[in-house]
């Protein structure tokens, strides 16, 4: 799930903790600026079951004194990496 509106303070314990309530938290993310460390305001949660998130989809969440906004996500494709690719050549000079 894609997590926003989240806490500048909220970390990975905090969101657990909460999102565990709904069902096992396979992982949690806080995004983070690269060069502060600071959070970005979002972060991405996996349920070890799908099901959980027809769980927290029924309800407004309040955390860390914010309401925050809980968005099923679906996992992009890993781009294909074309270093390997050998291409034939079509004509010689």
């Amino acid at each position: 799930m894609f997590v926003g509106g989240l806490n500048w303070d909220t970390d990975e314990e905090s969101l657990r903790r909460y999102f565990g309530q709904f069902g096992p938290v396979a992982s949690c993310t806080v995004m983070r600026d690269g060069a502060s460390g600071r959070s970005r305001g979002f972060a991405f949660v996996t349920f070890s079951d799908p099901k959980s998130v027809n769980a927290v989809m029924v309800r407004e969440h309040f955390l860390d004194g914010k309401i925050i906004d809980p968005k099923r996500a679906i996992p992009r494709p890993e781009p294909v990496s074309y270093t390997h690719l050998t291409l034939p050549t079509i004509c010689s000079v």
